[in-house]
């Protein structure tokens, strides 16, 4: 295949292979979104790029001038479009590697494993990175784009991390041209970064786990109340981090195994409740939140508790006091 021949066939067929990079990367943002959550997906993945396609010149230069030994150049290079998604450890890594293996849409291939790397040179540290590569298991038409069965689109996953050696090292240090002399020097400064790499994404792990068994019972109540809120307002609550505030702040008033009964049973004296929050749940941030319900109960059970060891602002609260009957205790 010619340079010339090479462009006009990629010219015709980039639309599709945009197409089908669109597709990949909304697919799994998708599924992905329903496996992190409560965490939102813009917490997730730290740094999302959109499906880009190789250009005219990086692309023929690959296939080309090399060296590469391509028999069809055309078919055999699979990154014509590529995405990356960074995130931050390499445990949240396997959510994406998940969602990628169980999608039905395309057959898959790992191509580049860093963990099977490393398993396989454990004494070595270079580049990491693990590079799947999905291809349409059928013709598919997208948006009245047609994508041909086995278009290709290569998926980089990385941590920030890896993401900052890469963006620092990557095309000195691994694409250097053929017989290019590699410097010695630097590239030992390289791996003891990548060494240092791998202990500080070990060491957050650690972090993780340890702060992950400390707070099982805060993420538990966490969990009893939304599922509460699903019940009684009827719709999906909003969660951030103002919900481990206020648990961790009425810490000492909750016991293991009984807030599901407590809250049953302030729904049951306050049947309003439910509609009432509804009612407020498109205007009032605090009332899509699932802590409205704890704020509800602690004013119904201690009120002057309620207030003092409130962490939020008043403003917050004082609703949920006159909702109740109740006066806001003076300061």
């Amino acid at each position: 295949m010619r340079e010339a021949d090479f462009l006009k066939r990629w010219h015709a067929e980039r639309d599709s292979y945009v197409a089908w990079g669109k597709f990949v990367k909304n697919l799994i943002e998708r599924d992905l979104a329903e496996k992190v959550s409560p965490i939102s997906l813009n917490e997730f993945v730290k740094i999302a790029f959109n499906p880009r396609p190789k250009d005219d010149d990086s692309l023929l230069g690959k296939a080309f001038h090399r060296k590469k030994p391509y028999k069809d150049p055309y078919l055999e290079i699979e990154d014509k479009v590529g995405i990356r998604f960074v995130v931050l450890l390499t445990q949240d890594i396997y959510k994406i590697q998940q969602v990628i293996e169980a999608a039905q849409v395309w057959t898959w291939s790992l191509d580049k494993d860093f963990e099977a790397e490393r398993e396989a040179k454990p004494l070595e540290f270079v580049y990491q990175s693990k590079h799947y590569v999905v291809k349409a298991a059928e013709d598919i038409d997208i948006d009245g784009v047609k994508v041909a069965k086995g278009t290709p689109c290569e998926i980089q996953l990385r941590t920030l991390l890896q993401h900052a050696h890469s963006e620092l090292t990557h095309d000195n240090i691994y694409k250097r041209e053929p017989g290019a002399p590699p410097n010695r020097r630097v590239e030992r400064t390289v791996a003891k970064s990548m060494a240092l790499i791998e202990a500080v994404d070990d060491y957050f792990l650690q972090a993780v786990r340890e702060l992950e068994e400390a707070t099982v019972f805060e993420r538990g109540t966490l969990k009893e109340l939304a599922a509460m809120y699903r019940e009684l307002v009827k719709v999906e609550p909003h969660i951030d981090k103002t919900n481990m505030i206020v648990v961790n702040a009425y810490r000492d008033s909750l016991t293991a195994g009984d807030l599901q009964a407590r809250l049953k049973k302030m729904a049951e004296k306050f049947p309003f409740l439910g509609g009432l929050i509804a009612s407020r749940v498109a205007t009032q941030y605090a009332f899509r939140q699932p802590w409205i319900l704890l704020a509800y109960l602690m004013v119904t059970e201690a009120p002057n508790e309620a207030a003092g060891r409130w962490p939020l602002t008043a403003d917050e609260l004082r609703p949920v006091f006159t909702d109740l009957g109740k006066a806001y205790p003076a300061a």
